[in-house]
């Protein structure tokens, strides 16, 4: 849950009587009274059924609004997202050092690795 439904502060429980009661107002003055099974009922209806959505969009991320950019075949107002991956790039000071060690070129060994990758 993001946002509970009741404050547990404003909610009280007359044993007595077997009523529940609610301060709604911010400054507690209006309240209301009702019998626990009918609070029980309330609270509950609230809950959503089993694979309800419950997201909404709106905005510029609402179906309506897509579907009238699409009618109007007019470029949306924000910057399409593409996401591409970037080449790996080693630093040279690791393969200077191992090049000066072991007299290899580590970097010509990592180019032919992704061309093998690549076909």
């Amino acid at each position: 849950m993001i946002r509970l439904l009741l404050s547990l502060k404003r909610l009280f429980f007359d044993v007595t009587a077997g009523q529940v009661r609610y301060q709604y107002s911010r400054q507690g003055s209006q309240e209301e009274s009702m019998d626990y099974l009918e609070f029980i009922a309330r609270v509950t209806s609230h809950i959503p059924d089993k694979e309800q959505v419950m997201i909404r969009y709106y905005g510029l991320y609402s179906n309506a609004h897509r579907g009238k950019m699409r009618k109007n075949m007019a470029s949306p107002s924000y910057p399409p997202i593409i996401e591409q991956e970037e080449p790996f790039v080693p630093s040279k000071g690791w393969a200077e050092m191992i090049r000066k060690l072991y007299e290899v070129d580590p970097l010509l060994y990592l180019f032919l690795d992704m061309l093998d990758k690549i076909y």
